[in-house]
């Protein structure tokens, strides 16, 4: 492949794939105590993975996508069932937050288990994997498979990752002016400051996904088809 064109499509598959949450892990993380070695750790541990998950993807990137295809082409009983106990689960998840919504105050959360190396290490191998839920990822992956060595594919994964995860690349080069700068304080704080409204949105969002779910259920079973068709 041409050079420019790769860089091009590196470039545009980045911006495709721009991604802010792996900042608002961060930004949490260090709001409940996180050191910054460990938010180093979580930012490395996602990179590499995602070069790695890209270099294992390769050449079967089109034998990947078709898997996945068939994958969610499962039969309608199974289907159904599916969305049954998942609506279930983010119902009752969704009920659990509200009923222990007023246990503790978000200001005062004892540092997180998450926040630690071991759970933002997991954490960053999660968000690497996650990288193949993310369709530009395929697209950076066939220019990948078209580089002539592994070092090359490595540095178009690299670079993919630098771009997508722009909001996340900030929160850390801004962590290199140390934990306690400004501009890392500014974060925290307003981290601390929306973690309850944050918490009542994403308790919202569990409930809303359940009910669409049983919607989309109730329509199968009422005409056949799901909803939305």
């Amino acid at each position: 492949m041409n050079p420019l064109a790769a860089i091009g499509g590196i470039v545009g598959f980045g911006v495709a794939g721009l991604d802010p949450f792996g900042a608002l892990v961060v930004v949490p993380a260090l709001a409940t105590g996180a050191r910054r070695r460990v938010v180093l750790l979580f930012f490395g541990t996602a990179w590499l993975t995602t070069v790695l998950t890209g270099i294992a993807l390769g050449e079967s990137v089109q034998h990947v996508v078709a898997w996945l295809r068939n994958l969610l082409s499962v039969p309608d009983p199974v289907r159904l069932t599916v969305q049954l106990v998942t609506a279930i689960g983010l119902g009752l998840w969704a009920a659990h937050r509200w009923a222990h919504r007023n246990d503790a105050r978000p200001e005062k959360t004892k540092k997180s288990m998450l926040a630690g190396p071991t759970g933002m290490s997991l954490m960053g191998v999660f968000w690497g994997v996650s990288a193949l839920t993310d369709p530009s990822f395929y697209g950076v992956a066939t220019i990948g498979a078209s580089m002539p060595s592994l070092l090359a594919g490595a540095a178009v994964f690299s670079g993919w990752f630098l771009i997508s995860q722009a909001p996340l690349c900030l929160v850390v080069l801004t962590l290199a002016a140390g934990k306690d700068s400004r501009p890392v304080q500014r974060a925290v704080a307003l981290a601390r400051r929306t973690a309850r409204p944050a918490s009542y949105v994403m308790t919202a969002l569990l409930a809303t996904a359940s009910l669409f779910l049983v919607a989309s259920a109730a329509a199968y079973l009422a005409t056949g088809t799901y909803w939305p068709a």
